[in-house]
């Protein structure tokens, strides 16, 4: 039974799903089970880009307070006392964990009884590390550790030796109400005595990181102190000095440097915050400015200052959008994502738009970073570097786009000097194409 609990950590985590290179998470995957004796096993199709899978299980649908890491297998199997428990599986890449896949029950029979419960339940507080302690009963096979924030509440669930002690380190500040449970082939006992455990605030959050940050080319390397008592770092990129992150990437304690390769053009504030579970800090901006670089052709001039009023006309490559839906027809026809197509179309034309200028990229609509247009592209008129400037002319080449009849087209949609559109080149790096083709 011990193998069938895992800690649900006392204190919270921030999780961050942001990051400056990502994919997409998985698919979920279907999952099936089986019982013989008490040997359940389960078993899931493979999922195309997962790089392994998590098996979860609880007490209840909507419970799950065990999770084991399987690597890349797609079975799995555990010995397990008598009882009902809720089966799900998920699937993992670089980006993180799958939805969950269905939830399958399975029963475990068996003609053993459940032990007697554990006896004499302590807990000792030792800053933020709390101490339990029980006196097993003959017969267990394993101890359960249960824990709320109400008495009788069982919040968090996990695995104690057959000593009978356990140390639980990081738990936040708060009242907890602990008590254990004894198990074997028979199943769960009742509850020991329970006990109040307060631990006070003790904690001190961690220092601020100092950044050093390097350019090469469309090459960004980032670097900093490690911090003493840090879990976790987060690396934030934002377009104005203190903004709010445009971008972020978390990072394990571990590590204390990073490089970005194929950066677009652009000058950008980047930070790295020191996280623990007594709270973060983040060091101060760093300015990073990657200079533009010209494709194979050529890249327009700055327009003469002042700009505005100056700006660089919109070229005119309806010809070329023409010959895009052309030669990529299937691509063309599949490019709405809300009906299950995708930006291929979008950027292979960008991608050849660049052959010429680099100037030109793709559209944070109505300027929320992370909404990408998918029928409009843009063109650098001014004279900021190209990755989240305003000075741009906005164009859109679907028309009809997401209907049943799309057709190429060049419909310049441009308010000039407006802030309803920036220029970026994110998801296209992120799909793979090269910044300069």
């Amino acid at each position: 039974m011990t193998q069938f609990a895992t800690r649900l950590v006392l204190s919270s985590s921030l999780v961050l799903a942001l990051a400056l290179t990502a994919t997409a998470q998985p698919a979920a995957p279907v999952l099936q089970a089986q019982v013989s004796g008490q040997t359940v096993t389960a078993t899931w199709n493979a999922v195309p880009g997962a790089v392994s899978y998590r098996a979860e299980a609880g007490y209840a649908p909507n419970a799950i307070v065990a999770g084991y890491e399987v690597g890349p297998l797609t079975t799995f199997s555990i010995t397990a006392p008598q009882g009902t428990y809720y089966l799900q599986v998920r699937a993992r890449n670089a980006q993180g964990l799958s939805a969950p896949s269905n939830v399958v029950a399975v029963t475990v029979t068996s003609s053993q009884l459940p032990p007697a419960p554990p006896t004499n339940m302590q807990a000792a507080v030792a800053g933020n590390t709390v101490t339990f302690s029980a006196t097993p009963p003959a017969g267990a096979s394993g101890l359960l550790l249960a824990a709320g924030v109400v008495p009788g509440q069982s919040l968090a669930v996990l695995p104690v030796p057959m000593s009978g002690q356990v140390s639980v380190p990081n738990v936040p500040p708060g009242t907890y109400y602990a008590r254990m449970h004894a198990v074997n082939a028979g199943g769960t006992s009742a509850p020991s005595n329970e006990v109040p455990v307060t631990v006070s605030a003790v904690c001190t959050p961690p220092s601020a990181p100092a950044v050093t940050t390097q350019v090469a080319g469309s090459t960004v390397a980032i670097s900093w102190t490690a911090v003493a008592g840090a879990t976790a770092y987060r690396l934030e990129a934002a377009y104005s000095a203190g903004g709010p992150a445009a971008l972020a990437q978390p990072l394990s304690a571990a590590q204390t440097s990073v490089a970005y390769p194929g950066v677009p053009s652009g000058t950008y504030y980047v930070r790295v915050v020191a996280l623990s579970g007594c709270g973060q800090a983040a060091s101060a901006d760093a300015t990073v400015v990657v200079a533009p670089t010209g494709g194979t052709g050529n890249r327009t001039p700055n327009p003469p200052p002042p700009t505005p009023p100056n700006y660089l006309p919109l070229p005119n490559r309806s010809a070329v959008v023409d010959e895009m839906a052309r030669l990529y027809p299937a691509d063309f026809r599949a490019s709405c994502v809300e009906s299950g197509g995708n930006n291929r179309w979008l950027f292979r034309l960008v991608e050849r738009l660049r052959r010429e200028d680099t100037r030109w990229g793709l559209n944070w609509k109505r300027a929320r970073v992370g909404d990408m247009s998918q029928d409009a592209i843009t063109y650098n008129y001014g004279p900021e570097n190209d990755e989240g400037t305003r000075f741009v002319h906005v164009v859109d080449v679907i028309g009809g786009h997401c209907g049943p009849n799309p057709a190429p087209a060049w419909i310049d949609v441009t308010v000039l000097w407006s802030t309803g559109a920036v220029w970026t080149l994110q998801p296209y790096l992120q799909a793979g194409y090269p910044p300069v083709p």
